[in-house]
């Protein structure tokens, strides 16, 4: 920004910044004899060359082609005087000193020592002059940094923050305009802005004021570069950065603010901008770890150089006649952090400015991935024959190391998107505060439980909290044999319901070709008649093991996603409990408002469950999982085993899960389920009626199932399902299979999925289909 910045506007009139009479906007660049250019390199710095006018708002600035090298001279603008050259000279002298692996610029002196000389234009005006070094590169394009480019950047940024650490300078205390932490004082100058543009403006100076000027008293202040814009920085082929230039912007003020010009400037005229943001944070806190309360400032400090883009356009345009135009594209990107909102931008950024930058950490190939995976890790399944490295994740999409964006219409876990800020910032802050177990009294726990019940029936008045899906169902029936004194247990014929030895038992999905256990009977899910189930608890009693429990997961989700059969799990439940047993709803697949029906399938079809258990989305992706039943279940049996778990119920865990449930509440999410489900649906079996190789399409809610068979027998397709779970990964989206032939595609995205999300999947499948025919 130095073209409308640099030292402009270090004059103040009635503690407002203002420009000065000599603004440098408002001096033109000098105008020079060539030929006395030349020979005055001669003459001061013995240099004869060629020159070559290159790129300069203010200034002018020519490459000179020496037969020993090249050199940039640059002839400053006649506004600039001793003192601000002598500011950029002592910087770069000082930077260069303590950490000359920063790659700026170095001043050649004149033969007789001197750093610059005066130079009188064709029009008479006297400027000063001096000659730098050259550096190699070019200024890149917007959109052509990647992720790992823009961590690149960060990183730079903060060694050259690191390198400005000790610098001091009195003509760095003068008040310049650029400087975010003084936005306010730019109010006046709000009158000039396009009335259609005050409105925004005039937002983010309200909160400004109120919320960010008193904290940045508070943060760590020094010397900053403040203006490291894709303008000033050079880059090679690879994209690496090669060269900082312009320290005409320089000022004493907030760390935080270099950040997020730095942010802000390389991100300009993206339409991706605010997803890579984190980037360049992480890149930056790698270098420089900044603390929470500097972090949590940054999306407002980067709203305010937008707005501050805004506001010393228009009010030079308005007073001079004519400015820069930056303005435009500092509107639109202030508009587009206020659509999406300047607390949600913040828990983003925090979650990349507290990571202590592991993300910029020397990134493995997906090769060498593989094979260290394969060394400690063993042959445990990936989704792919060719695996998805993923490095990152932001509401529906995931982002896969080699760039590539995919729609995650699969991960259930996930169930409000990945890194969503509520959970993010509610998780960060409880860490940051108080994380212990629930044998200290503490509100979370209580709050959580307490949320819980609310949302079940009245006859559950008790929560047992846990870490996985795996362990409330393992408690669960733990609880079912301490009640029932019975040992026999009851699942659908492909169902997962964990991998503790007990819940393997409940999990034929993994068994293979082993037999199962002899106190498990499996029974075919709907459509089958329920009347399997009775046959169940006749061959449990006439074996001697009784009846302790059933599991049921409502969508039967492993078993090819077969709910809703509110008439089947309800005939379940009756058999079940008339030979004495428990039915237990495992809403860990088909809870949280995956159905759209309910908050919970069990409770969508009134299944009188006797326990339910909750895990995967319940702190979207943080670990925590719950069992919730009656008292005359449960406190018998914590009174008999002394039941408890260390992180079961830990105060962040908490956090998380009570994040999610607000979410849910307060963005309608259920309903929103519901109806996108239901048109999600209809397309798909519009897309999908002609093609012989699609047999059932069915759902509830975001969980669908579509069927592949072979066109010729009918029969179920695996090998035509993997090679359509390819390609649409190839097109960018991941779905899953599921069933017992692993011949159904399992569509069960994050419950954020909307329309705009449904129709990228449909083309992908579209597309898929047809490639394949």
């Amino acid at each position: 920004m130095a073209a409308a910045g640099g030292v402009n506007g270090r004059a103040r009139q009635n503690g407002v910044v203002t420009a000065p009479t000599d603004d440098p906007l408002t001096v033109s660049a000098p105008e020079l004899d060539p030929t006395a250019l030349q020979a005055a390199l001669k003459a001061s710095w013995g240099l004869e060359g060629e020159l070559t006018a290159v790129h300069g708002e203010r200034d002018r600035n020519f490459r000179v082609d020496t037969p020993d090298g090249r050199y940039l001279l640059k002839v400053h603008n006649p506004a600039d005087g001793a003192d601000v050259l002598d500011l950029q000279y002592s910087a770069l002298r000082h930077i260069r000193a303590v950490a000359p692996d920063v790659p700026v610029p170095g001043v050649v002196p004149t033969r007789d020592g001197q750093r610059s000389v005066a130079l009188t234009g064709l029009d008479g005006r006297r400027s000063l002059g001096w000659v730098m070094t050259w550096l190699e590169g070019r200024h890149c394009e917007p959109g052509e940094l990647g992720p790992e480019h823009l961590r690149g950047w960060g990183q730079t940024s903060a060694r050259l923050g690191q390198a400005l650490r000790g610098f001091v300078h009195p003509a760095a205390s003068y008040p310049i305009a650029w400087d975010i932490r003084r936005l306010p004082q730019l109010r006046p100058w709000l009158t000039a802005v396009d009335p259609a543009r005050q409105p925004a403006v005039r937002a983010v100076l309200d909160r400004f004021e109120q919320r960010v000027t008193p904290a940045l008293l508070t943060v760590r202040a020094q010397v900053v570069h403040n203006d490291l814009a894709p303008t000033n920085v050079l880059v090679d082929d690879t994209l690496t950065v090669t060269g900082v230039t312009d320290f005409g912007d320089m000022t004493h003020t907030a760390l935080i603010c270099d950040l997020a010009v730095a942010t802000a400037d390389v991100l300009s005229g993206r339409d991706d901008r605010l997803e890579l943001a984190p980037e360049v944070v992480a890149g930056y806190v790698a270098t420089t770890p900044m603390e929470p309360q500097e972090i949590a400032l940054l999306a407002d400090l980067m709203a305010g150089r937008y707005a501050a883009s805004v506001l010393i356009t228009a009010w030079r345009t308005q007073q001079l006649g004519w400015a820069p135009k930056i303005d435009d594209e500092a509107y639109d990107q202030l508009e587009a952090m206020l659509a999406v909102g300047l607390d949600v931008l913040s828990a983003r950024l925090t979650t990349a400015g507290t990571s202590g930058g592991t993300t910029t950490r020397r990134r493995r190939s997906t090769a060498e991935l593989l094979q260290a995976r394969s060394r400690v890790m063993g042959a445990q399944e990936l989704s792919y024959a060719e695996p998805v490295h993923l490095v990152a994740g932001r509401e529906l999409f995931l982002e896969g190391a080699d760039g590539q964006r995919y729609l995650d219409a699969y991960n259930n876990v996930a169930v409000l998107g990945h890194s969503h800020p509520g959970v993010v910032e509610a998780v960060c802050a409880q860490l940051a505060t108080l994380n212990t177990n629930t044998r200290y009294l503490q509100d979370a726990p209580v709050e959580l439980a307490t949320a819980l019940l609310a949302t079940l029936p009245d006859r559950f008045d008790r929560v047992l909290l846990v870490n996985s899906g795996s362990e409330a169902n393992d408690l669960a029936w733990r609880i079912a044999r301490h009640a029932t004194r019975a040992s026999g247990g009851i699942a659908t014929s492909f169902a997962y319901h964990g991998v503790t030895e007990a819940t393997f038992a409940f999990s034929p999905e993994g068994w293979g070709d082993a037999p199962g256990p002899a106190h498990i009977r499996l029974v075919d899910p709907p459509s089958a008649s329920p009347a399997g189930v009775t046959s169940a608890v006749e061959s449990l009693q006439s074996a001697g093991h009784g009846v302790a429990a059933m599991l049921v997961d409502g969508l039967f989700t492993s078993d090819g996603i077969r709910g809703p059969a509110h008439a089947w799990t309800a005939a379940a439940a009756a058999a079940v409990h008339a030979a004495g047993g428990l039915y237990v709803a495992d809403e860990v697949q088909a809870g949280h408002g995956r159905t759209g029906a309910d908050l919970w399938s069990f409770r969508a079809g009134d299944v009188p469950a006797d326990l339910v258990t909750l895990g995967k989305p319940m702190g979207n992706g943080y670990p925590v999982a719950a069992v919730c039943g009656p008292a005359e279940l449960l406190d018998p049996f914590i009174a008999d085993t002394d039941y408890f778990s260390t992180f079961g119920g830990g105060t962040a865990a908490c956090a998380a899960a009570l994040a999610v449930l607000r979410t849910l509440e307060e963005e309608h999410i259920v309903a929103r389920v519901a109806a996108v489900g239901a048109r999600l649906l209809a397309a798909l079996r519009d897309v999908t009626r002609d093609d012989p190789r699609i047999g059932d399409v069915r759902g509830w809610g975001l969980a669908v199932a579509v069927d592949l068979v072979d066109p010729v027998t009918g029969r179920p397709d695996p090998g035509t399902t993997r090679a359509i779970l390819t390609g649409m990964r190839d097109r960018g989206v991941l779905v899953g299979s599921t069933g017992p032939d692993r011949a159904t595609m399992k569509i069960r995205p994050p419950l954020l999925f909307g329309d705009d999300h449904a129709a990228l999947l449909l083309d992908a499948l579209d597309s898929t289909l047809r490639a394949g025919r």
